[in-house]
């Protein structure tokens, strides 16, 4: 069994959704804890790890956006701030951390975002890790015709397009996304 920890709670929601779509398995059970931000993420996950293990998740899934940062860097910290209070070699786990954004993941793959929100349409992106600052890139092309409301909110969207992603395409344009998945395939 998975247990997801993310920095907030849409972040978890769309990993559990591509967990299960990544194994096929609509019916695997997965724990899930969404944070408030990532000082709290790498604060409290040891707890959440212990109490996951001890409901029967074997297999962790920490994850923490880059936001700019080198993935490895931001890979040790979460190390880090976890190992500080559990030895984390004791468990299966991955940190996955997304370059830049998740929303990343979500950009690589317009057509699921249509699938999403039907009247929303973007350009296909061949490299959206490189784009600075995802999720408001994502906000700001969806503010169509003018519209001071934009269309997608990632709190609440980000869940509804992970139903939709064509993982073959996101592992091709996002290797953070590939680590995900071969850790989730492996498993």
């Amino acid at each position: 069994m998975f247990a997801i920890l993310a920095e907030d709670r849409s972040d978890a929601e769309a990993l559990v959704i591509l967990v299960k779509r990544i194994l096929d398995r609509e019916d695997l059970k997965i724990h899930k804890k969404g944070f408030s931000g990532c000082g709290e993420l790498r604060r409290k996950a040891a707890s959440h790890i212990l109490d996951f293990a001890r409901q029967g998740a074997s297999r962790f899934i920490i994850c923490h956006d880059s936001d700019g940062k080198d993935p490895g860097t931001v890979r040790k910290s979460v190390r880090d701030g976890i190992g500080g209070k559990l030895d984390l070699n004791s468990y299966r786990h991955a940190i996955i951390v997304p370059v830049q954004e998740l929303e990343a993941w979500i950009i690589a793959d317009a057509k699921a975002i249509t699938s999403a929100i039907r009247s929303l349409v973007i350009a296909d992106v061949r490299q959206p890790e490189t784009i600075s600052s995802p999720k408001e890139w994502l906000v700001a092309q969806s503010r169509t015709g003018g519209k001071s409301r934009p269309l997608y909110a990632p709190a609440t969207f980000n869940k509804q397009v992970a139903a939709f992603l064509d993982v073959p395409k996101v592992q091709a344009k996002c290797p953070s996304f590939r680590e995900l998945v071969e850790f989730v395939r492996a498993s």
